[in-house]
């Protein structure tokens, strides 16, 4: 890397920066509006920590010549992280439900043991 691109990476990273630390706020505003429409189950500060990585990766990506505010993209960006978040985390739920009704399923199979099969055919026998 010869010495003007590394000057135009360490200017970028700069604005970068500069751009999340003056929207900060942005994600916070956005994060309380959504905790309002989504489950009490969700939290604000996992909200938070969803809007903080799109505003990093918003901050990164952005390109003043498309038009757009910075604003305007990064909060179509944090929102979309946000939302992204929720939904992971209701399907990581909802897969660890499941596995651990087939774990309970599993358990009550092996505390029953071969001896209780035995024993309810027994009974359905006497009730006949």
């Amino acid at each position: 890397m010869n010495a003007a691109s590394a000057y135009s990476a360490s200017r970028a990273t700069g604005n970068a920066d500069r751009l999340v630390l003056q929207h900060a706020e942005l994600v916070k505003r956005i994060a309380y509006h959504l905790a309002g429409r989504l489950p009490p189950s969700v939290e604000v500060d996992d909200l938070i920590q969803a809007g903080m990585l799109g505003l990093l990766e918003a901050a990164s990506n952005y390109a003043a010549n498309r038009g757009a505010s910075f604003e305007t993209y990064a909060g179509i960006r944090i929102r979309g992280a946000m939302i992204d978040a929720t939904a992971e985390a209701r399907l990581g739920s909802a897969l660890g439900a499941s596995k651990a009704r087939a774990v309970a399923a599993v358990v009550q199979e092996i505390e029953r043991g071969p001896g209780a099969t035995r024993m309810t055919q027994k009974l359905r026998k006497a009730w006949e």
